[in-house]
């Protein structure tokens, strides 16, 4: 049977630029989120506590964007079925987010740049451009 994971988490835009934060797990650029926790939050509060320990942040959900569905784990490739859930956000606290562990760095980059393939990003970031959610 295919391992089931729920992931959560926010697209935070501001002056076309998006925020993206990398960890030590992987070497590509990643939207802040993660696992919902099973039996105790819903996937608002996953988005709310996942971008409040990975870079300290606090968001106002403004709006759900385009679900996507992997099928494949990629952090060990073997087979999952992984539903990762976006919502659009707005960030409330911007001069208090630093990384926090395993996040190591937190950086805002051009959307424009991004489409152009000038960074190399997660496929989910790729996934909400094609659909133009960001």
């Amino acid at each position: 049977m295919k391992r089931l994971i729920v992931a959560s988490g926010p697209v935070i835009i501001e002056d076309g630029r998006l925020l993206v934060n990398l960890d030590n797990k992987d070497d590509f650029y990643k939207l802040p989120g993660g696992t919902v926790e099973e039996d105790i939050e819903d996937l608002e509060e996953a988005c709310h506590r996942e971008v409040k320990e990975e870079i300290n942040g606090e968001v106002e959900i403004l709006k759900p964007l385009h679900p996507m569905i992997i099928w494949k784990d990629p952090g060990n490739g073997e087979k999952a079925c992984i539903v990762l859930i976006h919502y659009l956000t707005k960030l409330k606290n911007k001069e208090e987010i630093r990384p926090l562990e395993p996040i190591k760095e937190i950086k805002w980059l051009d959307i424009e740049e991004i489409k152009q393939g000038k960074y190399n990003v997660a496929p989910n970031i790729k996934f909400l451009i094609e659909k133009g959610d960001i």
